[in-house]
């Protein structure tokens, strides 16, 4: 006696196309509730000419790795809170293609501490030699990849 095939339930090709349009909704309401605020922030602070005050204070220690002193506030966002909020404030500067590489590379080095430093405590890595890792290697790594710029004249 041979065995039955079983019913052939008909299947929605449609189905995943449906799926993938929610989750890259979801996606893009996530990142709008950071990049959006952070943007409106920033050029606000423009207008009122406070970013220019805070881009003075760091202009002379980010001359050292190429950056402008408006670049403090996209890499300390990357830095303390996330990506997102870094490429929000990235979105309103005016940044060369050297720039943005350089400040890329940093925050990409050292991102979310306030995030993924407790993380690190269960691997066994103070919360502490963690940051100092980090926050020391973007620099280092922001003040190589100037330094290579200008080696090759770029």
């Amino acid at each position: 006696m041979e065995n039955p095939t079983p019913p052939q339930t008909p299947t929605n090709h449609l189905e995943p196309i449906w799926q993938g349009t929610v989750k890259a909704l979801q996606t893009l309401l996530i990142l709008a509730k950071i990049v959006i605020p952070v943007t409106f922030v920033l050029v606000a602070l423009q207008q009122l000419g406070w970013l220019e005050r805070v881009a003075g204070l760091f202009s002379p220690f980010l001359n050292l790795f190429g950056l402008p002193g408006e670049a403090a506030l996209p890499l300390l966002l990357g830095f303390f809170v996330n990506i997102y909020a870094a490429m929000g404030a990235i979105a309103v500067l005016q940044l060369s293609p050297r720039e943005l590489t350089v400040i890329a590379l940093m925050i990409l080095t050292c991102h979310a501490l306030l995030m993924e430093s407790p993380v690190l405590k269960f691997t066994g890595l103070p919360p502490v030699t963690s940051v100092l890792l980090r926050i020391g290697g973007a620099f280092f790594f922001g003040f190589l990849l100037n330094l290579a710029y200008i080696l090759v004249g770029g």
